[in-house]
C-alpha cells in the first residue's frame, strides 16, 4: 500500500505519536546514540524521508518527548496542590523528591543531553518546549506560595532554580554506567553510589528550611 501523507491535525498528531513512541523505545533499550531516523522508520509505518515531514532532527523528537513529560508533570503538580491544603517543609520536599523520581526515565535527557537537543532543534520547537517549562515553573511557584506564604519571593524563585540545578547535577552522579562504577570501585573499594531520591530530598529540605 502506498504511504499517504497525513493531512488533518489528527493524522499529523497520530504520526508524531508513532514517531515519539518508536524513539522512546529505542532510547530506553539502546541509548541516545542509537536513535536515528533510519531505525525509527523500521519501527513505524513512516518512511525515513517521511519522518522529515514532522521532524528535522532526532533532537526535535526528544524535545517533544520532554515537552509532553513536562506537561504531565505540571498536571500532577496542579492536582496535588489543589487536593492538599497544607504541607510541612518535610512533606513538600518528600513530595518533590518522589515526583522527581517518578519522572526519572527522562531526566537523563535533561541532565546529559539537553545542550545538543536544544542546539539541534528549530527555534519554533524550542519555543514550544520553553513555554511548557515556563508553565511548569509557574505551577511550582503556586505550590510554594500556597504552603509557604511567609518565605520571601526572592528565595522562592531561587529555590525553584536551585531544585532543578540539584536534580540535573545529581542525576549523572547517582546513575553511573557499569564502566564508571567499576572505575570508582578501583579508586575506592568502599565507594557506594548515592541514592538519587535521598540526595534530592535532603538538598531540597536543607535549602527551603534555611
Amino acid at each position: 500500500m502506498e504511504f499517504q501523507r497525513a493531512r488533518t491535525k489528527k493524522q499529523i498528531a497520530n504520526r508524531q505519536e508513532e514517531i515519539i513512541a518508536a524513539c522512546t523505545e529505542i532510547y530506553q533499550k539502546k541509548g541516545y546514540e542509537a536513535v536515528n531516523f533510519k531505525v525509527i522508520s523500521k519501527k513505524t509505518s513512516i518512511s525515513r524521508p517521511g519522518i522529515y515531514n514532522y521532524y528535522e532532527t532526532k533532537e526535535e523528537i526528544f524535545l517533544d518527548i520532554l515537552r509532553l513529560d513536562i506537561n504531565k508533570w505540571e498536571n500532577e503538580f496542579q492536582l496535588h496542590f489543589e487536593a492538599v491544603n497544607q504541607m510541612t517543609m518535610e512533606e513538600f520536599c518528600t513530595f518533590l523528591a518522589d515526583s522527581v523520581v517518578s519522572h526519572e526515565k527522562n531526566l537523563e535527557l535533561l541532565a546529559v543531553y539537553m545542550h545538543p537537543i536544544e542546539k539541534n532543534s528549530r527555534l519554533e520547537k524550542l519555543i514550544e518546549f520553553k513555554k511548557a517549562t515556563y508553565l511548569f515553573f509557574q505551577i511550582f511557584r503556586k505550590g510554594l506560595d500556597k504552603y509557604f506564604p511567609y518565605i520571601p519571593n526572592e528565595k522562592k524563585a531561587f529555590f525553584i532554580f536551585y531544585s532543578m540545578t540539584i536534580v540535573y547535577g545529581a542525576y549523572p552522579l547517582t546513575h553511573l554506567s557499569e564502566k564508571q562504577l567499576k572505575a570508582m570501585k578501583k579508586a575506592d573499594p568502599e565507594y557506594e553510589t548515592p541514592d538519587f531520591r535521598m540526595v534530592c530530598y535532603y538538598a531540597f529540605l536543607r535549602f527551603i528550611s534555611s
